[in-house]
């Protein structure tokens, strides 16, 4: 049965704002699937924000488990927390992998406990507030492009940070962009181009993801296949034609060297972080 317009359309604009590409057929699929079966497209936003793709880092899968610990703990923390703390840290990792954590699971887990720190906490606050600016001005940037003055999206971002610090989740706030974005008026002095670019946007992906029933799940091919859009509409023209050429190339439709597999990322999320938050965060 072919998918209601409507929760296909949320999928593809979800997926630019937060991976700056289209979803392809299967993402699209899986997805859809999420909507119809009850969840709310926030929270399915709150889940893919908690994911190794989302973190976009990779790590080698043969690091020893303190490389990794202190590699995964360097990128997320720095020098924002204690050294104190973060050597705990890195002991917490390198303990959780010999007992069979995954990498993946690791880096959902200290994702999930950086989105429900407060960044008022005295001894993680900082590092959740420099994680939460990464991950906003991340989205802004994906939605507005180059639409945007700096100063502008400064204002924009700065408005999503204050509203996550007073409880909104990072969910909700990426909905909210969405939905803004596309109410807004094309004419709109400060708006209009960002608009038109992002419904520019969403017609390559439908095109690819829908219409052409992308197989291609290479990530940077699916955000190569975008780079060329403008708020011009002739550059929509051009992004399909790109595709038409990709579908027919036997050689791209078999290149899976970074896979862009959304199923797999909710299928492995852990809920673990809770326990974690409030057991092993009271380091001080």
């Amino acid at each position: 049965m072919p998918l209601p317009i409507k929760q296909q359309t949320s999928i593809l604009q979800l997926i630019l704002a937060m991976f700056n590409a289209p979803p392809g057929a299967s993402n699209l699929n899986h997805l859809a699937a999420q909507l119809k079966h009850g969840q709310a497209l926030e929270n399915l936003a709150q889940s893919l924000a908690k994911s190794v793709l989302f973190f976009d880092k990779q790590y080698d899968v043969n690091l020893s488990p303190i490389d990794f610990a202190s590699a995964l703990a360097e990128d997320l923390f720095g020098d924002r927390i204690s050294s104190r703390n973060k050597a705990l840290v890195i002991e917490y990792m390198v303990n959780k992998i010999s007992s069979g954590s995954s990498q993946t699971e690791l880096v959902s887990e200290f994702i999930d406990v950086l989105f429900s720190i407060p960044t008022s906490d005295s001894n993680w606050g900082e590092a959740a507030l420099h994680f939460h600016i990464h991950n906003v001005t991340k989205i802004i940037n994906h939605l507005l492009c180059d639409t945007f003055t700096a100063e502008n999206k400064a204002v924009v971002i700065e408005f999503i940070l204050a509203q996550l610090k007073v409880g909104k989740t990072f969910g909700t706030m990426i909905v909210w962009g969405i939905k803004t974005l596309i109410s807004v008026d094309h004419d709109n002095p400060v708006w209009g181009n960002a608009a038109k670019l992002f419904d520019n946007r969403v017609e390559v992906a439908k095109y690819h993801s829908v219409d052409k029933i992308g197989i291609v799940t290479d990530l940077a091919v699916l955000q190569q296949i975008l780079s060329g859009v403008t708020a011009n509409f002739e550059t929509v023209v051009a992004a399909k034609a790109a595709i038409d050429r990709l579908q027919d190339d036997p050689v791209m439709q078999l290149q899976y060297f970074n896979p862009f597999r959304l199923d797999q990322v909710l299928k492995n999320e852990k809920q673990n972080s809770a326990l974690f938050a409030a057991q092993e965060l009271n380091f001080a």
